[in-house]
């Protein structure tokens, strides 16, 4: 049995802030989202962080994406506690799994070595994405994922710009899933089974826009941003899906035996959960050479998965109606947050704190 327990985890003493006209309060962060079938999302990986020191122990989980059969992929950030680096041996991965009932000890597969991206920066969320080389074979019911190539990525972007209105419906292009906080104003209101929602890509320079200097045109290429398919709708994101998977479908390969899905993002960070801006995820086509020199050029080179399921295709009528649209932080200083989830703050022009969040263990 699972029980959320209370953290504390900040890098600097300072508060987080928002003055009118100031830059945005970013928030490390499924709100809105349906449960996944069985093997709906093989892809999906869930994992647990131990990080050891004078005070004893913390449990922390993430998402991760299965890339190959030995082989899961996740945000950089989920591998720091503050300047601590988490164990090989202190990480614990689950793949093919929808409930955490299944994530048991004697299924836990091992980690054999974890590399951090060599430009990864902490204070930016920069470069979030790490590798983790597992000790064995992750189970059938795990299959990898196709990553985006540069050209299917500025497929992407063309439909992100095409489809994306400030106030009014947007085309469901992209899905974010995990096993993260279900409600806004609840860090501690985690899914014991999968879920999965729609979302829609914003243009980067629209994205640029709404964070200001957190995001700017030299991160194009390193960040995919996406919102809430409506802007009625609570769909984003949230505390625990940090590492997990952002998919888009390219629709030239539809018709294959992968319904053509390809990974394009990592959940890194956003404005708290259904904020008003979009969730940030580091753009994975970035990096399929570093990843390659990694795991090696097999990567590019494996059978296209079978998928039993399109996920696109599933049912989310509903899906984010009725929860309300977080607001922003009230301006004049002081904390924010709730439940048993504290912001992760960072001085300077901005602050941003990322998606993970705390677990223990009865």
């Amino acid at each position: 049995m699972h029980k959320l327990l209370f953290i504390l985890l900040s890098w600097s003493m300072c508060l987080p802030f928002q003055a009118t006209g100031a830059e945005p309060v970013s928030q490390a962060r499924i709100i809105g989202g349906i449960e996944t079938a069985p093997n709906e999302l093989p892809w999906q990986a869930y994992l647990n962080m131990t990080f050891r020191d004078s005070e004893g122990a913390r449990t922390f989980i993430c998402g991760g994406v299965v890339i190959s059969p030995v082989t899961v992929i996740t945000a950089a950030h989920c591998m720091r506690n503050g300047q601590s680096l988490v164990a090989p041996e202190d990480v614990e991965v689950w793949a093919g799994i929808t409930s955490i009932f299944s994530a048991t000890s004697a299924s836990a597969v091992r980690v054999e070595s974890i590399v951090i991206h060599p430009n990864y920066n902490s204070t930016r969320f920069s470069n979030d994405i790490a590798v983790l080389k597992l000790a064995e074979t992750l189970p059938d019911s795990a299959r990898p994922i196709q990553l985006a190539t540069s050209g299917e990525q500025a497929a992407a972007d063309l439909e992100f710009a095409n489809g994306w209105v400030d106030n009014a419906e947007r085309v469901a292009n992209l899905l974010v899933s995990g096993w993260g906080s279900t409600s806004v104003g609840d860090s501690s209101s985690g899914s014991t089974r999968l879920r999965q929602t729609l979302l829609s890509g914003v243009p980067d320079s629209r994205c640029d826009g709404m964070w200001g200097s957190s995001v700017t045109a030299n991160d194009y290429s390193i960040y995919v941003c996406a919102g809430s398919t409506a802007p009625e709708l609570a769909r984003d994101s949230c505390f625990g899906d940090s590492g997990g998977p952002l998919v888009w479908q390219n629709p030239q390969a539809a018709g294959d035996s992968d319904f053509g899905l390809r990974l394009v993002g990592l959940v890194s960070f956003g404005e708290g959960c259904a904020g008003r801006l979009p969730g940030v995820y580091t753009q994975v086509a970035t990096y399929r050479n570093w990843l390659a020199s990694e795991v090696g050029g097999s990567l590019f080179t494996q059978v296209t998965p079978e998928f039993s399921r399109n996920p696109f295709t599933a049912d989310y009528s509903g899906a984010g109606q009725g929860i309300p649209i977080a607001q922003p932080v009230a301006s004049g200083g002081g904390s924010s947050g709730g439940g048993t989830m504290s912001i992760w703050v960072l001085c300077g022009l901005m602050v941003l704190a990322c998606r993970r969040r705390g677990l223990g263990r009865a």
